[in-house]
Protein backbone atom coordinates (compact mmCIF):
# COMPACT_ATOMS: atom_id res chain seq x y z
CA UNK A 1 0.00 0.00 0.00
CA UNK A 2 1.29 3.41 -1.27
CA UNK A 3 1.55 6.18 1.43
CA UNK A 4 0.39 9.63 -0.25
CA UNK A 5 1.84 13.15 1.56
CA UNK A 6 -0.46 15.14 2.23
CA UNK A 7 1.33 18.09 2.85
CA UNK A 8 3.14 20.50 0.18
CA UNK A 9 6.82 20.28 1.68
CA UNK A 10 6.05 15.99 1.58
CA UNK A 11 5.70 16.38 -2.70
CA UNK A 12 8.72 18.63 -2.71
CA UNK A 13 10.89 16.03 -0.57
CA UNK A 14 10.02 13.39 -3.14
CA UNK A 15 10.54 15.50 -6.04
CA UNK A 16 14.03 16.34 -5.28
CA UNK A 17 14.59 13.03 -4.15
CA UNK A 18 13.22 11.81 -7.47
CA UNK A 19 15.34 14.63 -9.41
CA UNK A 20 18.96 13.58 -7.80
CA UNK A 21 18.31 10.22 -8.62
CA UNK A 22 17.81 10.99 -12.44
CA UNK A 23 20.79 13.12 -11.98
CA UNK A 24 22.95 10.46 -10.71
CA UNK A 25 22.18 8.07 -13.26
CA UNK A 26 22.65 10.32 -16.12
CA UNK A 27 25.83 11.05 -14.37
CA UNK A 28 26.45 6.91 -14.00
CA UNK A 29 26.20 6.50 -18.04
CA UNK A 30 28.52 9.24 -19.29
CA UNK A 31 25.46 12.27 -19.45
CA UNK A 32 26.66 15.40 -19.13
CA UNK A 33 24.54 18.70 -19.06
CA UNK A 34 26.62 19.62 -22.37
CA UNK A 35 25.60 15.97 -23.70
CA UNK A 36 22.03 17.08 -24.29
CA UNK A 37 22.42 20.57 -25.25
CA UNK A 38 22.32 21.67 -29.24
CA UNK A 39 25.19 20.77 -31.36
CA UNK A 40 26.76 23.23 -32.98
CA UNK A 41 27.83 24.34 -36.66
CA UNK A 42 29.95 27.01 -37.25
CA UNK A 43 30.03 28.14 -40.83
CA UNK A 44 32.91 30.79 -41.75
CA UNK A 45 33.18 32.96 -44.75
CA UNK A 46 35.72 35.13 -46.54
CA UNK A 47 34.27 37.55 -48.96
CA UNK A 48 37.85 38.88 -50.32
CA UNK A 49 38.68 43.00 -50.62
CA UNK A 50 35.40 43.65 -48.47
CA UNK A 51 36.01 47.07 -47.04
CA UNK A 52 33.57 49.10 -45.04
CA UNK A 53 33.09 51.72 -47.48
CA UNK A 54 31.73 49.56 -50.61
CA UNK A 55 29.16 47.99 -47.77
CA UNK A 56 28.15 51.63 -47.28
CA UNK A 57 28.04 52.60 -51.06
CA UNK A 58 26.01 49.54 -51.75
CA UNK A 59 23.31 50.68 -49.70
CA UNK A 60 20.66 47.90 -50.00
CA UNK A 61 22.45 44.94 -47.69
CA UNK A 62 19.33 43.54 -45.76
CA UNK A 63 21.49 40.59 -44.63
CA UNK A 64 24.18 42.52 -43.65
CA UNK A 65 21.51 45.08 -42.08
CA UNK A 66 20.09 41.83 -39.98
CA UNK A 67 23.74 40.41 -38.87
CA UNK A 68 24.20 43.71 -37.35
CA UNK A 69 20.63 44.25 -35.70
CA UNK A 70 21.12 39.80 -34.24
CA UNK A 71 24.20 39.85 -33.85
CA UNK A 72 28.32 40.87 -33.76
CA UNK A 73 30.04 43.66 -35.97
CA UNK A 74 33.17 45.38 -36.51
CA UNK A 75 34.16 47.74 -39.04
CA UNK A 76 37.67 47.54 -37.73
CA UNK A 77 39.18 43.77 -39.34
CA UNK A 78 42.86 44.93 -38.93
CA UNK A 79 44.77 42.74 -41.23
CA UNK A 80 48.45 41.44 -41.09
CA UNK A 81 50.96 43.67 -43.17
CA UNK A 82 51.14 43.79 -46.48
CA UNK A 83 47.64 44.08 -46.20
CA UNK A 84 47.10 41.96 -49.09
CA UNK A 85 45.26 38.15 -49.99
CA UNK A 86 47.12 35.42 -49.58
CA UNK A 87 49.15 36.43 -46.43
CA UNK A 88 45.75 37.26 -45.02
CA UNK A 89 43.86 34.54 -45.87
CA UNK A 90 46.72 32.23 -44.10
CA UNK A 91 46.82 34.81 -41.24
CA UNK A 92 42.79 34.25 -40.75
CA UNK A 93 42.51 30.57 -41.00
CA UNK A 94 45.59 30.11 -38.54
CA UNK A 95 45.59 33.01 -36.34
CA UNK A 96 49.17 33.28 -36.34
CA UNK A 97 51.14 36.17 -38.01
CA UNK A 98 53.04 35.64 -41.08
CA UNK A 99 56.73 35.04 -39.41
CA UNK A 100 54.98 31.84 -38.18
CA UNK A 101 53.25 30.65 -40.95
CA UNK A 102 55.49 31.68 -43.32
CA UNK A 103 53.34 33.03 -46.30
CA UNK A 104 54.62 36.43 -46.38
CA UNK A 105 52.41 38.75 -49.64
CA UNK A 106 51.41 37.33 -52.55
CA UNK A 107 54.74 36.91 -53.90
CA UNK A 108 58.41 36.03 -51.93
CA UNK A 109 61.09 33.76 -52.29
CA UNK A 110 62.09 30.66 -50.54
CA UNK A 111 65.76 29.51 -51.22
CA UNK A 112 64.76 25.89 -52.28
CA UNK A 113 61.40 26.52 -53.53
CA UNK A 114 62.10 29.17 -55.69
CA UNK A 115 59.08 31.52 -55.84
CA UNK A 116 55.51 31.29 -54.47
CA UNK A 117 53.69 29.38 -56.35
CA UNK A 118 55.92 28.37 -59.43
CA UNK A 119 57.27 24.90 -58.37
CA UNK A 120 53.77 24.36 -55.93
CA UNK A 121 50.68 26.22 -56.38
CA UNK A 122 50.00 29.13 -54.05
CA UNK A 123 47.00 27.34 -52.29
CA UNK A 124 49.08 24.04 -51.20
CA UNK A 125 49.26 24.13 -47.92
CA UNK A 126 53.12 23.09 -47.85
CA UNK A 127 54.38 26.30 -48.32
CA UNK A 128 53.25 26.96 -44.45
CA UNK A 129 56.30 26.28 -42.07
CA UNK A 130 54.16 26.26 -39.21
CA UNK A 131 50.41 26.76 -37.93
CA UNK A 132 47.30 25.08 -38.19
CA UNK A 133 44.41 25.79 -40.20
CA UNK A 134 41.41 26.06 -38.10
CA UNK A 135 40.19 22.57 -40.05
CA UNK A 136 43.16 20.82 -39.26
CA UNK A 137 42.98 21.93 -35.46
CA UNK A 138 39.73 20.52 -35.55
CA UNK A 139 39.97 17.45 -37.06
CA UNK A 140 42.59 16.71 -34.76
CA UNK A 141 39.99 17.11 -32.27
CA UNK A 142 37.93 14.60 -33.76
CA UNK A 143 35.70 17.05 -35.54
CA UNK A 144 34.45 16.98 -39.31
CA UNK A 145 35.15 19.98 -41.64
CA UNK A 146 34.18 20.83 -45.00
CA UNK A 147 36.73 23.52 -46.58
CA UNK A 148 36.04 25.30 -50.10
CA UNK A 149 38.60 27.24 -52.41
CA UNK A 150 40.05 28.43 -49.14
CA UNK A 151 44.19 28.75 -49.49
CA UNK A 152 45.48 25.86 -47.52
CA UNK A 153 42.75 23.10 -47.91
CA UNK A 154 45.35 20.51 -49.25
CA UNK A 155 48.58 19.62 -49.22
CA UNK A 156 50.67 18.15 -51.87
CA UNK A 157 52.34 15.55 -50.02
CA UNK A 158 49.65 14.59 -47.19
CA UNK A 159 46.64 15.39 -49.55
CA UNK A 160 43.11 16.96 -47.98
CA UNK A 161 43.61 18.76 -44.57
CA UNK A 162 39.36 18.87 -44.27
CA UNK A 163 37.20 15.91 -44.72
CA UNK A 164 35.37 17.69 -47.00
CA UNK A 165 37.08 20.17 -49.48
CA UNK A 166 36.66 21.36 -52.94
CA UNK A 167 38.66 19.85 -55.45
CA UNK A 168 42.49 20.01 -55.27
CA UNK A 169 43.42 22.49 -58.31
CA UNK A 170 45.86 25.06 -58.21
CA UNK A 171 44.39 28.44 -56.97
CA UNK A 172 43.40 29.86 -60.06
CA UNK A 173 40.92 26.72 -60.94
CA UNK A 174 38.97 27.00 -57.95
CA UNK A 175 34.78 26.18 -58.33
CA UNK A 176 32.19 28.68 -58.84
CA UNK A 177 31.09 30.58 -55.89
CA UNK A 178 27.22 28.98 -57.11
CA UNK A 179 28.99 25.60 -56.73
CA UNK A 180 30.38 25.97 -53.71
CA UNK A 181 27.64 27.86 -51.84
CA UNK A 182 25.24 24.71 -53.16
CA UNK A 183 27.57 22.10 -51.35
CA UNK A 184 27.59 23.80 -48.42
CA UNK A 185 23.93 24.20 -47.87
CA UNK A 186 24.23 21.20 -48.93
CA UNK A 187 25.80 19.79 -45.89
CA UNK A 188 24.38 21.88 -43.88
CA UNK A 189 21.20 19.91 -43.81
CA UNK A 190 23.17 16.25 -43.99
CA UNK A 191 22.04 14.23 -41.01
CA UNK A 192 24.33 11.49 -41.16
CA UNK A 193 26.34 11.18 -38.12
CA UNK A 194 30.21 12.28 -39.45
CA UNK A 195 28.25 15.63 -40.82
CA UNK A 196 30.53 18.28 -40.61
CA UNK A 197 30.63 21.00 -37.90
CA UNK A 198 33.05 23.35 -39.59
CA UNK A 199 32.26 24.66 -43.03
CA UNK A 200 34.69 27.64 -44.53
CA UNK A 201 33.97 29.06 -47.46
CA UNK A 202 35.98 31.50 -50.01
CA UNK A 203 34.47 34.21 -52.29
CA UNK A 204 36.45 36.37 -54.62
CA UNK A 205 34.09 39.59 -54.08
CA UNK A 206 34.42 42.14 -54.11
CA UNK A 207 38.06 42.09 -54.71
CA UNK A 208 37.65 41.31 -58.07
CA UNK A 209 35.37 43.91 -59.09
CA UNK A 210 36.17 46.46 -56.76
CA UNK A 211 40.03 46.45 -58.21
CA UNK A 212 39.25 47.85 -61.47
CA UNK A 213 35.91 50.01 -61.07
CA UNK A 214 36.70 51.78 -57.62
CA UNK A 215 35.64 51.19 -53.86
CA UNK A 216 32.14 53.22 -54.26
CA UNK A 217 31.61 52.21 -58.57
CA UNK A 218 28.41 51.04 -59.78
CA UNK A 219 29.51 47.09 -60.50
CA UNK A 220 31.50 47.18 -56.71
CA UNK A 221 28.23 47.89 -55.27
CA UNK A 222 26.35 45.39 -57.40
CA UNK A 223 28.87 42.80 -56.46
CA UNK A 224 28.79 43.43 -52.68
CA UNK A 225 24.56 42.94 -52.87
CA UNK A 226 25.72 39.97 -54.50
CA UNK A 227 27.67 39.27 -51.34
CA UNK A 228 24.49 40.28 -49.56
CA UNK A 229 22.35 37.46 -51.09
CA UNK A 230 25.08 34.86 -50.31
CA UNK A 231 25.08 35.79 -47.08
CA UNK A 232 21.26 35.11 -46.07
CA UNK A 233 21.18 32.23 -48.01
CA UNK A 234 23.84 31.04 -45.60
CA UNK A 235 21.62 32.72 -42.73
CA UNK A 236 18.69 30.82 -44.33
CA UNK A 237 20.22 27.62 -43.78
CA UNK A 238 21.53 27.98 -40.45
CA UNK A 239 18.20 28.59 -39.45
CA UNK A 240 16.69 25.50 -40.67
CA UNK A 241 19.46 23.10 -39.23
CA UNK A 242 18.09 19.13 -38.79
CA UNK A 243 16.39 18.92 -34.60
CA UNK A 244 18.88 19.19 -32.19
CA UNK A 245 21.42 21.69 -34.10
CA UNK A 246 22.51 24.95 -33.87
CA UNK A 247 24.74 26.79 -35.78
CA UNK A 248 26.97 29.97 -36.28
CA UNK A 249 27.98 32.26 -38.70
CA UNK A 250 30.90 34.10 -39.16
CA UNK A 251 31.82 36.47 -41.73
CA UNK A 252 35.00 38.09 -42.19
CA UNK A 253 37.78 39.38 -44.93
CA UNK A 254 41.67 39.51 -45.85
CA UNK A 255 41.57 43.46 -46.00
CA UNK A 256 39.58 46.77 -47.36
CA UNK A 257 40.99 48.97 -50.17
CA UNK A 258 40.89 52.17 -51.43
CA UNK A 259 40.98 54.02 -54.29
CA UNK A 260 44.42 54.89 -55.68
CA UNK A 261 46.49 56.78 -58.11
CA UNK A 262 49.97 57.10 -59.36
CA UNK A 263 51.52 53.59 -60.25
CA UNK A 264 55.26 52.73 -59.37
CA UNK A 265 57.36 50.96 -61.66
CA UNK A 266 59.92 48.53 -60.24
CA UNK A 267 61.68 47.08 -63.30
CA UNK A 268 62.48 50.36 -64.36
CA UNK A 269 64.11 51.19 -60.98
CA UNK A 270 66.01 48.27 -61.53
CA UNK A 271 66.69 49.56 -64.56
CA UNK A 272 67.98 53.10 -63.98
CA UNK A 273 70.04 52.27 -60.51
CA UNK A 274 71.49 48.77 -61.75
CA UNK A 275 69.81 47.32 -58.91
CA UNK A 276 71.13 43.30 -59.06
CA UNK A 277 68.74 41.75 -57.53
CA UNK A 278 65.52 39.13 -57.68
CA UNK A 279 61.96 41.15 -57.17
CA UNK A 280 58.56 39.99 -56.24
CA UNK A 281 56.00 42.60 -56.54
CA UNK A 282 52.34 42.71 -55.50
CA UNK A 283 50.01 45.32 -54.36
CA UNK A 284 51.94 48.25 -52.32
CA UNK A 285 55.24 46.57 -51.63
CA UNK A 286 58.27 45.20 -53.46
CA UNK A 287 60.60 42.43 -51.76
CA UNK A 288 63.87 42.96 -53.04
CA UNK A 289 66.66 39.82 -52.44
CA UNK A 290 69.90 41.12 -53.65
CA UNK A 291 72.34 39.26 -55.16
CA UNK A 292 75.96 38.32 -53.57
CA UNK A 293 78.04 42.07 -54.36
CA UNK A 294 74.90 43.97 -54.01
CA UNK A 295 74.91 46.67 -51.24
CA UNK A 296 71.50 47.54 -49.40
CA UNK A 297 73.30 50.76 -48.49
CA UNK A 298 73.49 51.86 -51.76
CA UNK A 299 69.97 51.01 -52.28
CA UNK A 300 68.45 52.91 -49.83
CA UNK A 301 70.46 55.79 -50.32
CA UNK A 302 69.62 55.71 -53.98
CA UNK A 303 65.87 55.16 -53.54
CA UNK A 304 65.51 57.56 -50.62
CA UNK A 305 64.69 60.30 -53.05
CA UNK A 306 61.45 58.81 -53.94
CA UNK A 307 59.99 59.26 -50.21
CA UNK A 308 56.78 61.05 -51.47
CA UNK A 309 56.08 57.52 -52.96
CA UNK A 310 57.58 55.25 -50.90
CA UNK A 311 60.29 54.26 -48.30
CA UNK A 312 62.80 51.42 -48.30
CA UNK A 313 63.49 49.40 -45.13
CA UNK A 314 66.15 46.73 -44.89
CA UNK A 315 65.90 43.97 -43.18
CA UNK A 316 65.55 43.78 -39.55
CA UNK A 317 64.65 47.00 -39.52
CA UNK A 318 61.18 46.79 -41.12
CA UNK A 319 58.38 48.88 -39.32
CA UNK A 320 56.75 47.37 -35.96
CA UNK A 321 53.90 46.69 -37.77
CA UNK A 322 55.44 43.79 -40.11
CA UNK A 323 55.44 40.98 -38.81
CA UNK A 324 57.25 39.13 -41.17
CA UNK A 325 60.48 37.87 -38.76
CA UNK A 326 64.02 37.70 -40.56
CA UNK A 327 63.61 33.67 -41.70
CA UNK A 328 65.44 33.20 -45.38
CA UNK A 329 62.10 33.97 -47.34
CA UNK A 330 62.29 37.38 -45.90
CA UNK A 331 63.60 40.02 -48.26
CA UNK A 332 66.93 42.19 -47.92
CA UNK A 333 65.36 45.77 -48.74
CA UNK A 334 61.29 45.94 -48.94
CA UNK A 335 59.60 49.45 -50.62
CA UNK A 336 56.67 50.06 -49.02
CA UNK A 337 54.00 52.59 -50.96
CA UNK A 338 52.37 55.26 -49.45
CA UNK A 339 48.93 56.25 -50.54
CA UNK A 340 47.32 56.30 -53.15
CA UNK A 341 50.81 55.06 -55.01
CA UNK A 342 50.95 51.41 -55.75
CA UNK A 343 53.71 49.01 -56.93
CA UNK A 344 54.35 46.72 -59.72
CA UNK A 345 57.10 44.00 -60.89
CA UNK A 346 58.08 44.33 -64.80
CA UNK A 347 56.56 40.83 -65.23
CA UNK A 348 52.77 42.76 -64.89
CA UNK A 349 53.08 44.79 -68.31
CA UNK A 350 51.93 43.62 -71.77
CA UNK A 351 53.88 42.84 -74.67
CA UNK A 352 52.71 46.66 -76.38
CA UNK A 353 54.11 48.56 -73.37
CA UNK A 354 57.11 46.66 -73.18
CA UNK A 355 57.46 47.00 -77.33
CA UNK A 356 57.64 50.73 -76.24
CA UNK A 357 60.25 50.39 -73.32
CA UNK A 358 57.97 50.89 -70.14
CA UNK A 359 60.78 49.43 -68.18
CA UNK A 360 63.95 51.36 -70.03
CA UNK A 361 62.52 54.76 -71.23
CA UNK A 362 59.18 55.44 -69.24
CA UNK A 363 59.07 57.50 -65.68
CA UNK A 364 59.42 55.12 -63.13
CA UNK A 365 56.13 57.10 -61.55
CA UNK A 366 53.43 57.61 -64.06
CA UNK A 367 49.60 57.00 -63.80
CA UNK A 368 48.69 54.45 -66.53
CA UNK A 369 46.33 55.79 -69.38
CA UNK A 370 45.08 51.97 -69.77
CA UNK A 371 44.58 49.29 -67.63
CA UNK A 372 45.44 50.57 -64.44
CA UNK A 373 44.11 49.70 -60.84
CA UNK A 374 41.58 51.88 -59.29
CA UNK A 375 41.39 50.71 -56.45
CA UNK A 376 43.95 48.47 -54.14
CA UNK A 377 45.34 47.54 -50.79
CA UNK A 378 48.29 46.71 -49.21
CA UNK A 379 49.58 49.71 -47.37
CA UNK A 380 50.40 49.78 -43.58
CA UNK A 381 47.32 48.48 -41.69
CA UNK A 382 47.31 51.46 -39.11
CA UNK A 383 45.42 53.06 -42.19
CA UNK A 384 41.59 52.65 -41.92
CA UNK A 385 40.66 52.16 -45.22
CA UNK A 386 42.86 48.71 -44.97
CA UNK A 387 40.57 47.92 -42.46
CA UNK A 388 37.46 45.06 -43.27
CA UNK A 389 33.80 44.27 -42.31
CA UNK A 390 33.50 42.05 -39.29
CA UNK A 391 30.30 39.66 -38.34
CA UNK A 392 28.75 36.80 -36.10
CA UNK A 393 25.70 35.89 -35.88
CA UNK A 394 23.63 33.19 -34.35
CA UNK A 395 24.39 30.97 -31.84
CA UNK A 396 26.84 32.07 -28.71
CA UNK A 397 27.50 35.28 -29.52
CA UNK A 398 25.85 38.53 -28.42
CA UNK A 399 22.96 40.19 -30.15
CA UNK A 400 23.91 44.54 -31.64
CA UNK A 401 27.14 44.00 -29.69
CA UNK A 402 29.71 46.11 -31.72
CA UNK A 403 33.61 45.19 -31.28
CA UNK A 404 35.57 48.42 -31.64
CA UNK A 405 38.32 46.55 -33.19
CA UNK A 406 40.12 42.73 -33.80
CA UNK A 407 43.21 41.68 -35.48
CA UNK A 408 43.42 38.78 -38.00
CA UNK A 409 44.82 36.60 -35.87
CA UNK A 410 41.58 36.40 -33.17
CA UNK A 411 39.39 34.85 -35.69
CA UNK A 412 41.21 31.63 -35.81
CA UNK A 413 40.64 31.29 -31.79
CA UNK A 414 36.92 32.89 -31.77
CA UNK A 415 36.14 30.19 -34.16
CA UNK A 416 37.15 27.83 -31.79
CA UNK A 417 35.93 28.62 -29.15
CA UNK A 418 32.68 29.13 -30.77
CA UNK A 419 32.75 25.34 -31.57
CA UNK A 420 34.17 24.20 -28.00
CA UNK A 421 37.52 23.09 -29.45
CA UNK A 422 41.12 24.32 -28.53
CA UNK A 423 43.03 26.41 -30.87
CA UNK A 424 45.60 25.36 -33.30
CA UNK A 425 49.41 24.97 -32.50
CA UNK A 426 50.70 27.17 -32.22
CA UNK A 427 48.36 30.50 -32.25
CA UNK A 428 49.30 34.35 -31.93
CA UNK A 429 45.17 35.67 -31.74
CA UNK A 430 43.30 35.78 -28.79
CA UNK A 431 39.34 35.17 -28.75
CA UNK A 432 37.30 37.60 -28.86
CA UNK A 433 35.41 36.54 -25.80
CA UNK A 434 33.77 40.09 -25.11
CA UNK A 435 31.66 39.53 -28.31
CA UNK A 436 30.58 35.87 -26.77
CA UNK A 437 27.06 35.34 -25.44
CA UNK A 438 27.19 34.18 -21.87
Amino acid sequence: MSVRPTSFWGQAVIVTVRLFCAAAILAQFGFAAEAVAAERTVVVVLFDGFSPAELDAAKATPNFDRLKREGVWSRHLVPAFPTISLINHTTFETGCWPEHHGILSNEFYDPKLGRFGDKMDAGDADWHIGCEAMWQAAERQGVHSAVFNWVGRWSSTRGKLASVISPMTKWKNRESDDRILADAIKLLHDKSPDHPRLIALYFDRPDNIAHYNGVTGAKTQEAVRQVDAITGKLMAALSSLPPGREGTLVVGTDHGMMDVGPMINVGRLMNMYDIRAKQATDGTTAFLYLDKGESAGRLVNVLSGYGYAFRPYVKGQFPSYAHLGNGPRVPDIMLVAKPPYWIVGPEVFPWWANALGVNHFWPPIFTPFAGGLKATHGYDPAIGQMHGIFYMWGAGVKKNYEIPRLDMIDIHPTVMMLLGLQSGKPVDGRPVTSALAP
